[in-house]
C-alpha cells in the first residue's frame, strides 16, 4: 500500500468527510421522517432534517468514486487485508456482546453475523468485495475501450439503473437503491472516465470541465442540495409518497452531486499526515457502528430513544457526542488491527 507520507490528502479529507456523513445518515434512519402535518406545521424542522439528508446521502457513492479515480489495483493480499479487517471487526463486536450477554448472543442468527450471511451484514463489504473482484475484468475494459464505447457504456449502465433501480425502485431488486455490486461498477466506471477523459470532457459549448471555476463547482453543489430540498419539500406537502426516493443512492442527481463533490475535492492541495492516518481506519467506523448486532439494537435504539425524550437541542448535542465516540473509538480500535495486519501480512506494510 502506499505510503502515508506520500500521498495527498485532499482525497484522504474527503473519505473522512465522507465517514461521517455515513453516521450522519445512520442517525437519520433512526428517525421518523417529516410528513405533511411537519411541513405546514414545522417547515423549519422538516427543510433542517432534508438538508441533513440531502448532503449526507452522497456518502457512499463518493467512496465508490474515489476507488474509480485511483483506479483498484487487484492484488490477493490486498484482499486478504482487507477481509482480515472486517472478520477483526465482526469478531471482536460480537465477543464483546457475548460476553456483555451470553444466552442472547450464543445463535447461529448472531454469529452468522461473522461472516455476513445475513442481507443486511455489512452490505457495502459484500457489493465493495464483488467490485473488487471484477476490477481486473473491468480494468482491462477501460484500458482497450475507446472514448466513444466507454461512454457508451456508462449511458446504457446508468440507464438501466435509473429505470429499475430508482424510477421503478422495486424494478429489479438486486439494483434497488443502489445497494449493489451493480451500482458499485457504474461507480466506479464513471470515476475513472471523469480521471481519464476530465482534461478533455466539455461542459456546454465553451468550456472545459477542468476550466470551470471552482466556486461555480461549489455553487452546482449547493443548487442540486437546493433542488433536492425543494422537491422533498413538495412532494410531502402534496402528499405523495415519493420522497424518500429522492433521498437514494441511484437518483441521478444525488450521482451527479457526488461528482461534483469530488472534483471539487480533486482541486485541493493538501499533504497532512495526520489526516492520511485517520482515513485509514475510516472503514473501521463503518465496521464498528454499522454491524448487525450494533446499528439497530444499541446506536439506533438510543437515537431514537433520546429524540422522543428531548428537546431538539439536547437532541442533537447528544447525538452529536455520540457519533464523535463512535469515531474516536472506532479508530483507536483499529490500531490494534494495524498492528496485527502489520504482523500477519509482514511484507505488505498497511501503514
Amino acid at each position: 500500500m502506499e505510503k502515508l507520507k506520500a500521498r495527498y490528502s485532499n482525497f484522504e479529507l474527503l473519505r473522512i468527510i465522507s465517514m461521517v456523513m455515513v453516521l450522519v445518515i445512520h442517525v437519520l434512519i433512526c428517525l421518523p421522517r417529516p410528513t405533511t402535518e411537519m411541513v405546514e406545521g414545522e417547515p423549519f424542522k422538516a427543510i433542517g432534517f432534508y438538508l441533513t439528508d440531502a448532503i449526507s446521502i452522497i456518502c457512499v457513492n463518493i467512496f465508490i468514486l474515489i476507488s474509480g479515480w485511483f483506479g483498484i489495483k487487484f492484488d490477493i493480499v490486498k484482499l486478504g487485508i482487507l477481509l482480515f479487517q472486517v472478520l477483526f471487526f465482526s469478531i471482536s463486536v460480537w465477543s464483546v456482546l457475548f460476553v456483555i450477554n451470553p444466552e442472547r448472543y450464543l445463535n447461529i442468527q448472531s454469529v452468522s453475523t461473522i461472516l455476513m450471511l445475513d442481507h443486511s451484514d455489512y452490505w457495502f463489504i459484500k457489493s465493495y468485495l464483488g467490485l473488487f473482484l471484477l476490477s481486473p475484468l473491468i480494468n482491462t475494459y477501460i484500458e482497450h475501450a475507446s472514448r466513444k464505447q466507454y461512454q457508451l457504456v456508462l449511458l446504457l449502465l446508468f440507464s438501466f439503473q435509473t429505470i429499475y433501480g430508482w424510477l421503478s425502485i422495486d424494478g429489479a431488486d438486486w439494483i434497488a437503491g443502489g445497494y449493489s455490486a451493480f451500482s458499485f461498477v457504474c461507480l466506479y466506471l464513471l470515476g475513472r472516465y471523469l480521471r481519464i477523459y476530465g482534461e478533455n470532457f466539455y461542459f456546454g459549448r465553451f468550456h472545459k470541465l477542468n476550466s470551470i471555476p471552482t466556486y461555480y463547482l461549489v455553487y452546482i453543489f449547493m443548487g442540486i442540495v437546493i433542488i433536492l430540498i425543494m422537491l422533498a419539500f413538495v412532494v410531502t406537502y402534496l402528499g405523495i409518497p415519493i420522497e424518500g426516493r429522492l433521498f437514494t443512492y441511484t437518483n441521478p442527481l444525488v450521482i451527479l452531486e457526488a461528482c461534483v463533490l469530488l472534483l471539487i475535492f480533486s482541486r485541493l492541495r493538501l499533504k497532512s499526515v495526520i489526516i492520511n492516518r485517520v482515513a485509514a481506519s475510516c472503514l473501521a467506523i463503518y465496521l464498528l457502528h454499522g454491524n448487525r448486532l450494533v446499528l439497530r439494537p444499541f446506536y439506533g435504539k438510543v437515537i431514537a430513544k433520546w429524540f422522543q425524550e428531548y428537546s431538539i437541542n439536547m437532541f442533537l448535542l447528544k447525538t452529536l457526542l455520540l457519533m464523535a465516540l463512535a469515531f474516536i473509538l472506532a479508530i483507536v480500535i483499529d490500531q490494534i488491527r494495524l498492528v496485527l495486519s502489520n504482523l500477519v501480512f509482514k511484507n505488505h506494510k498497511i501503514i
